[in-house]
């Protein structure tokens, strides 16, 4: 499986140096690059023989029967190049390899869905099978997914993921809302999505702490070749008591009580608003839930989406809050 996963490593590469228009890359410099990130992983180069053995390959029909331009040179060096600039193996259809591969992947991890840790697997798998055709013809309709194909900063996710796990210390261009663009050092250390969005968890060298910076407010990532501080945090348990991405540096760990009303209370208790929700027994009219969380601007905002369907009971720091917001808006309308 090692070298499987080495060859599609190998090809990745090798797309990426056809594909690039604005140089010339002879066997040597493939090599290069090649085995430059190899080397970064762990495991041996490949020669020269190895390298003519995975070109062929991906010129064949077994592979994505490419099209180099070879009448190219680099000095007295042939240089390789694709004919088509606007082509890629990532823009081809699977191969029958890759579908093999992908379909024995996905019955491997079919035998895991119902375990509880592992129960993301039950959207992930139709979604997998629907994107690569796997479903009878006809039947790939069947299932629907919200996101934003648009959503700037998707581009930033497969090199950050890279980054976290090679530990590479980054500089990250940052641009705020409003405010002007700087650059920040930071040890990358997790990715998260949240409400369609994405965002790096990073201990910032500059601030001393963990920070999170929404990926489509960065606007470029480069890679530092100073040493890197290893994270202390179980990014598994983070953001258990937390409702979003942002987790208060000074708070306190709240049990909020929540009075729904009778319309919406069976809403709630099928999607709950967080892993901690219980029912308060105290209530004889069963509409009352209890979650346990720090008080942050995504709890306020998810409070505040259900209107008029929901009161605050206790804490008073989060009732307080929630009518003063409602003050506020009060005083637009």
């Amino acid at each position: 499986m090692a070298t499987n996963r080495h060859a599609q490593i190998r090809y990745t590469i090798l797309d990426r140096c056809f594909s690039n228009f604005n140089r010339l890359y002879t066997y040597d410099d493939l090599l290069d690059a090649v085995n430059d990130v190899l080397y970064d992983l762990g495991t041996e180069g490949i020669k020269l023989r190895q390298l003519q053995y995975d070109i062929e390959h991906m010129k064949s029909d077994a592979g994505w029967a490419i099209e180099l331009d070879e009448t190219i040179k680099n000095g007295r060096k042939k240089a390789f190049r694709y004919v088509d600039k606007d082509f890629s193996i990532a823009n081809h259809p699977l191969n029958v390899n890759d579908l093999e591969q992908l379909e024995t992947t996905i019955a491997i991890l079919s035998r895991y869905k119902n375990r509880a840790e592992f129960n993301w697997l039950e959207e992930l798998i139709p979604r997998m099978e629907q994107a690569f055709k796997f479903v009878a013809k006809g039947d790939n309709g069947i299932v629907s997914y919200q996101e934003n194909l648009d959503l700037k900063g998707r581009e930033h996710i497969g090199t950050l993921f890279n980054l976290i796990l090679k530990r590479k210390q980054i500089r990250i261009s940052y641009e705020p809302y409003r405010k002007p663009q700087f650059s920040v050092v930071v040890f990358p250390y997790h990715v998260k999505q949240f409400n369609n969005r994405w965002f790096l968890f990073c201990y910032t060298k500059e601030f001393q702490s963990i920070s999170n910076y929404p990926l489509d407010r960065i606007l470029s990532i480069e890679e530092l070749v100073d040493g890197f501080e290893a994270s202390t945090i179980n990014w598994l348990d983070y953001f258990d008591d937390i409702i979003g991405v942002t987790k208060p540096e000074v708070g306190t760990l709240e049990k909020i009580h929540l009075k729904f009303s009778e319309q919406r209370i069976d809403y709630v208790l099928t999607k709950p608003l967080h892993g901690s929700q219980k029912q308060d027994k105290s209530d004889k009219d069963g509409r009352t839930v209890t979650i346990e969380v720090f008080p942050n601007n995504e709890l306020y905002q998810l409070l505040l989406s259900y209107g008029a369907d929901v009161e605050v009971l206790a804490p008073d720091v989060v009732r307080e809050e929630i009518a003063l917001r409602i003050k506020n808006m009060n005083t637009i309308y």
